[in-house]
């Protein structure tokens, strides 16, 4: 009797894994299974406290038994999910489902049925499978409305120069940072303009809080902004081996705008990606990059 919940963090290239059970001793099981194949993860023990969690983060894909306490706690899931995650994608596991009852899981939101008992085998190959389609999805084009992306980039901008005082450099990555969030919410926006001005503000103003500590933190006057990206040899070979790894989209992006100093505009049309997709897609390799190293 148990709930899983894959969450991608596209930004961060990571899966993590959200385990609701009422039985601790099948939720300790479930997560060593888990980190043994690679996932990191997280519990909850009941259905308000996913559904509490499913509100604070996103999660692409939720493998949920349907029966936790009882059977109507898993169609209970189900519509918790579709009303505050429709994004999401659904795998239920079932032991007895019925053709009546197979069906009625479909209609309330289930991609897939899984029907136990199954292999450890399975299992992973049916989230890996779920997972590749999902993030292949949503790297191959994050579907910005470039007019949309036009209308707002330059206010977006001026939010972040104009009303707390970042240099341009910074104000672009957290332009981009900023729709990287929309991509991951944006069904759930019903006023995106709105949504991405009072979202750059809040970045910014975190921005602020953080230099702040570290200044602090290290009893200095000055935030240092512009390092060296290579310190030694150890740290080319480290970042050719990290970038080796990359998929080759996030590759290219790293070497033409991290390395080469590229513009969107230039990647934009060398490699035929609409403008309003390249800051994303690149924020999304560099922490690809970040993870790999």
């Amino acid at each position: 009797m148990v709930y899983v919940g894959l969450r991608l963090d596209l930004s961060r290239g990571m899966s993590r894994i959200l385990v609701v059970d009422d039985e601790p001793i099948i939720v300790a099981v479930i997560q060593e299974l888990l980190e043994l194949n690679g996932f990191s993860s997280a519990s909850a023990g009941d259905v308000d406290c996913a559904a509490e969690l499913i509100v604070n983060e996103y999660f692409p894909i939720i493998l949920a038994d349907l029966r936790l306490r009882t059977e109507e706690d898993g169609f209970r899931l189900l519509e918790a999910v579709r009303r505050l995650s429709p994004r999401s994608r659904v795998a239920t596991i079932t032991g007895y489902a019925d053709a009546a009852t197979e069906a009625r899981l479909r209609e309330v939101g289930s991609h897939l049925v899984l029907r136990k008992p199954f292999r450890e085998e399975e299992l992973m190959a049916a989230l890996r499978e779920m997972l590749a389609v999902i993030e292949a999805a949503e790297t191959a084009h994050p579907e910005i409305d470039d007019e949309l992306y036009a209308a707002t980039h330059s206010k977006l901008q001026a939010v972040a120069r104009g009303r707390f005082g970042f240099p341009r450099e910074d104000a672009e990555e957290l332009v981009q940072e900023t729709w990287v969030l929309y991509l991951r919410k944006r069904q759930e926006i019903r006023t995106p303009r709105v949504w991405l001005s009072g979202t750059i503000a809040n970045l910014c103003r975190q921005e602020i809080e953080r230099r702040v500590k570290d200044r602090s933190r290290h009893a200095t006057t000055e935030i240092v902004e512009d390092r060296p990206a290579f310190r030694s040899d150890d740290t080319v070979l480290s970042v050719r081996q990290a970038l080796a790894k990359l998929d080759d989209r996030s590759r290219m992006l790293c070497m033409r705008i991290g390395i080469e100093q590229q513009s969107y505009h230039e990647v934009s049309a060398a490699e035929n990606i609409p403008i309003g997709s390249v800051g994303p897609l690149y924020m999304r390799a560099k922490e690809r990059l970040r993870k790999a190293l």
